[in-house]
């Protein structure tokens, strides 16, 4: 790109008409995928204030992925020197023996040094005056998304293919070198039935609960999915996002693994361009009312109560409802609250090893909402309280257990547990590591009679 002979650039619309010529481009990247391992290629689409369809996809193609462009944020500008038009319905070729670009930030009142280029490439006054232009436009530019296709988290069903609409809320990595993107869009993800008989459940798709003030920066309400990023060649997608941003991700697949949804990057899967405030609006918050409070109970309340069936009872009815994420993320160690959960897992779950040695009532639940999972143990007297039967009477317990959990047996597959309402108080094991040692148990709850 350091000599030019043709400095024309021409318009996205008229590159259709250019088939097997070598043509300049300049335009904005709304669409990325991403690099595949076998042929060191990857496509994005670009679009022109002339071409306003679904862009132009541009395929390129390089000795190693290296040299492959490195787009830091969907939205940016590229400028293409000598591709060639290959298919008139498909696609633009940047070949590295024999094309070049140049990527730019896409952001208005951003300087004119492009962020990868080749070591020859020199600005020019008439690609400041195009890269200016294309900034200008950009503020006002509306995507033609289709946005009929995409599907909300509310709405994402099991083994199948979706394109999500969504904030990214934290990207983080494990030990094993295995990337999450952490995705919201302030709805809540269908409860999955419980189909594991013995295996402990975890609390979250990734290998640890990611520490507290990780979580504070996450919505307290609607659920997070957790993207699973494994593979080198979709490693290299992540570093163009970042927490804040609005996304749009096409083709990805949805699972779930061991009650809890995830999904992962297929090898048509891209991320699109969109618009920060048009996304900001979508997902205003319309939870929470500001209400004051008891000093005893957190000061954080639901407009609406949730539904819950009915099954228990609690000795607080004027609390307000939290979510297990307002609970996790509370400014304080210790506290009460009120919370509408399901009990998807309990230990023991033999009924005749509900008590110590002592002969004292113990039991540690798994409860879970749209928005977390935690542990919560029910210990001594509540627990007298929570089944309110004779400790002699096991066919009552087991009873009331299967109630709890949604099978008619403890060991029975799938279940579906029902929602039932519960008080939580949190409190600490070591004074000198508070947070660390926090902890949540059950109290003032109970089982109502069938």
């Amino acid at each position: 790109m350091g000599i030019r002979d043709d400095y024309k650039f021409l318009r996205v619309q008229d590159v259709f008409k250019a088939l097997h010529l070598h043509v300049n481009l300049i335009g904005v990247i709304i669409e990325l995928g991403f690099p595949t391992g076998s042929d060191c290629s990857c496509t994005l689409k670009i679009v022109d204030p002339w071409h306003l369809g679904s862009g132009l996809p541009v395929k390129f193609v390089a000795r190693t992925n290296r040299t492959l462009p490195r787009v830091e944020s969907i939205g940016d500008i590229i400028l293409l020197s000598r591709i060639v038009l290959i298919n008139r319905k498909i696609t633009a070729l940047c070949n590295e023996m024999s094309s070049s670009f140049a990527l730019f930030n896409g952001k208005h009142g951003e300087d004119f040094i492009p962020y990868q280029s080749p070591p020859k490439f020199q600005m020019r006054e008439q690609d400041k005056n195009l890269l200016s232009n294309l900034r200008g436009w950009m503020i006002t530019y509306k995507f033609e998304d289709g946005s009929c296709c995409f599907t909300s988290l509310k709405d994402i069903k099991e083994g199948e293919y979706s394109n999500l609409s969504c904030q990214i809320v934290h990207i983080s990595k494990d030990d094993k070198d295995r990337w999450y993107i952490f995705v919201w869009d302030g709805t809540e993800m269908p409860p999955c039935n419980i189909s594991v008989k013995s295996e402990r459940l975890p609390l979250c798709v990734e290998p640890q609960m990611l520490p507290t003030h990780v979580l504070r920066k996450f919505p307290t309400f609607g659920s997070v999915l957790r993207i699973k990023v494994e593979r080198v060649n979709e490693k290299q997608a992540i570093h163009c996002l970042q927490p804040g941003q609005h996304v749009k991700f096409l083709n990805l697949f949805v699972q779930v693994n061991l009650g809890l949804w995830n999904a992962t990057f297929t090898p048509s899967t891209k991320m699109q361009y969109t618009m920060s405030g048009e996304m900001q609006e979508a997902f205003r918050p319309q939870r929470m009312c500001g209400e004051k409070l008891s000093p005893r109970w957190t000061p954080i309340a639901r407009c609406t109560s949730p539904s819950h069936s009915g099954i228990t009872g609690v000795a607080h009815e004027d609390a307000p409802f939290v979510t297990l994420m307002d609970i996790l993320t509370y400014h304080n160690v210790t506290a009460k609250f009120r919370c509408v959960v399901r009990f998807i897992q309990v230990y023991p779950r033999d009924a005749r090893k509900l008590r110590d040695s002592n002969g004292n009532f113990k039991l540690q639940a798994i409860l879970e909402d749209a928005t977390a999972r935690i542990y919560a143990s029910l210990y001594g007297d509540e627990g007298e309280k929570f089944f309110g039967c004779d400790e002699s009477d096991e066919e009552a317990l087991v009873k009331k257990l299967n109630r709890l959990l949604g099978g008619e047996e403890l060991e029975q597959v799938p279940r579906n547990p029902p929602w039932v309402q519960c008080c939580l108080f949190s409190f600490y094991k070591h004074k000198i590591d508070q947070w660390g040692s926090r902890r949540f148990r059950i109290f003032d709850t109970w089982i109502n009679a069938s």
